[in-house]
């Protein structure tokens, strides 16, 4: 490195760093260390963290934690069990994992428990999409399943240090639901119930077309899937009983992926009231966020603002031309898959949207572009306004103040600040240099910001400062704080997140010049 700042170092001598993990340890051990199987960041087309177990995790520090504490508690809260409820195709398993991102974000211990997982996991044939599930021996063998899942969320309090677990599962008796409260009362957890409840058409549409991509019908033919999720769903509304004040539990009611929600009796606390507030700000997110370094200027140091150099114009056009490329490929494709799915369900009640605009048209609305204040990031936007696409700057994604150490070379910090470097390779997620800002400050003051990327349901481009990139990223990515400083955004990458139920995927696209 040689002539820039520390905010766009991914980590200086990382290798070091990263071959000692004692290296990490900046202030105590008990404050920050990690553990050193998760020290290699998501760079490439996958999946994101948020299953990654945090069971056997000691002294874990998320990116947005603001304290750590002896029990690995967060917010006074205690022990918390969040049981989904809900048929077929009401968006469950999506709400338990953007819980558990969040809360981990938070810097809670949280851990998704999904039936479905350990159903696939204890059996080579999907019985519990058969109707063999509601026979005696099919009986039996759920029953040992929720057995297990309930012993493994027992350890996951007791021997594990968790603070959320989240059960996702069908739970539409009531039977069941006053066994988990008695069990869970036992060890001293609070249950809280979270009942989906889906009534719009295109949603549960869409709901399903996500579930027979699943691995679930991996082997079957797509008009076969249909039939049996929409069976599975039919057979289970005769055996639904919906939550009421009656069963004297903690429950919420989520309508139509928060377009109404009821709560009773959820006086839990902070930690509970930020959850619904996160409840409330999420939505079916159709569309992808996209990440973008911003045009190069004449000069690139911290204390110059200038505008866009020939080159810096020139990768702004082809950024514009490669977004929005991209987002009609995605819309093709969806109208494809509709089609298809129309097609295979024609003997049931469920359509796909039609898509009926021209493949080749671009609605200017279902894209937003947001930057930072800066001249040269804000110009990078020009073409996508001359688009009549709407343009915002966001004083939100001002990238990290380097304070002191502003422009320096590598070696000019080791030369001035030695004791401050040393203690910054150690820790380059939380160490701040005098008047600066470290990247824990930045995903702090970033929150707010979270919540309305939560919200966004067009596609999204965010041109920003690498430092803000990896923040954003690390969030949606379910990275550590470790990984995040080490995260790359090149000028040659628009880096693309899209959403499904159960996981968030990455993919990178060239931009040549």
């Amino acid at each position: 490195m040689t002539n820039t700042n520390l905010a766009d170092a991914p980590v200086l001598e990382r290798q070091t760093a990263r071959d000692t993990k004692e290296n990490y340890m900046a202030r105590t051990s008990k404050r920050w260390v990690e553990p050193s199987a998760r020290l290699s960041p998501r760079h490439s087309n996958s999946g994101d963290a948020v299953h990654e177990p945090v069971i056997d995790v000691e002294d874990f520090i998320s990116p947005g934690q603001l304290y750590s504490t002896e029990s690995g508690s967060m917010f006074h809260a205690g022990r918390i069990l969040i049981v989904l409820v809900g048929l077929p195709a009401t968006s469950k398993t999506l709400l338990s994992v953007a819980i558990t991102r969040y809360t981990r974000w938070l810097g809670v211990r949280t851990e998704s428990f999904h039936l479905s997982k350990y159903t696939k996991a204890h059996t080579s044939i999907p019985t519990f999409l058969s109707d063999e599930f509601h026979t005696v021996s099919g009986a039996e063998f759920k029953n040992e399943i929720i057995k297990k899942v309930t012993n493994d969320m027992t350890k996951f309090f007791e021997e594990g240090k968790g603070q959320i677990a989240i059960y996702d599962a069908l739970n539409i008796r009531k039977d069941g639901r006053a066994a988990l409260q008695a069990t869970f009362k036992k060890i001293g957890a609070k249950v809280l119930f979270v009942e989906s409840i889906v009534t719009l058409p295109e949603l549960l549409t869409r709901n399903i077309e996500l579930a027979i991509q699943s691995d679930d019908y991996e082997n079957w033919g797509k008009h076969e899937a249909i039939k049996d999720y929409t069976k599975r769903i039919t057979s289970n509304e005769a055996l639904y009983e919906r939550m009421s004040p009656i069963e004297n539990l903690s429950y919420i009611i989520y309508y139509n992926f928060g377009d109404r929600i009821i709560m009773n009796n959820t006086n839990f606390g902070y930690l509970v009231s930020k959850i619904v507030f996160f409840l409330m700000n999420l939505s079916d997110k159709q569309g992808c966020i996209y990440f973008s370094r911003c045009g190069r200027s004449n000069s690139d140091k911290y204390i110059d603002d200038e505008v866009l150099n020939e080159e810096g114009i020139a990768y702004s056009k082809k950024l514009t031309d490669v977004v929005i490329d991209r987002i009609k490929q995605r819309r093709s494709e969806r109208k494809t898959k509709a089609a298809e799915f129309n097609q295979n369900s024609k003997d049931t009640d469920v359509r796909a949207d039609s898509y009926e605009t021209n493949d080749d048209s671009f609605d200017p609305q279902s894209l937003a572009v947001w930057t930072a204040e800066r001249k040269r990031t804000y110009d990078t936007a020009r073409f996508f306004k001359e688009q009549g696409i709407e343009v915002q700057k966001r004083s939100q994604l001002k990238q990290l103040h380097p304070g002191v150490v502003a422009d320096m070379t590598n070696d000019q910090i080791k030369e001035n600040f030695p004791k401050e470097y040393d203690e910054y390779t150690r820790d380059p997620y939380h160490y701040r240099f005098t008047r600066a800002e470290s990247y824990h400050d930045l995903a702090v003051r970033m929150e707010p910001l979270l919540l309305e990327l939560e919200h966004m349901q067009k596609d999204i481009l965010i041109i920003a400062h690498e430092s803000t990139l990896r923040v954003l990223y690390g969030y949606f990515m379910a990275c550590t704080s470790l990984e995040v400083p080490m995260l790359e955004f090149t000028r040659g990458q628009l880096v693309e997140i899209s959403f499904n139920p159960f996981n968030n995927i990455v993919t990178r696209i060239p931009i040549k010049l």
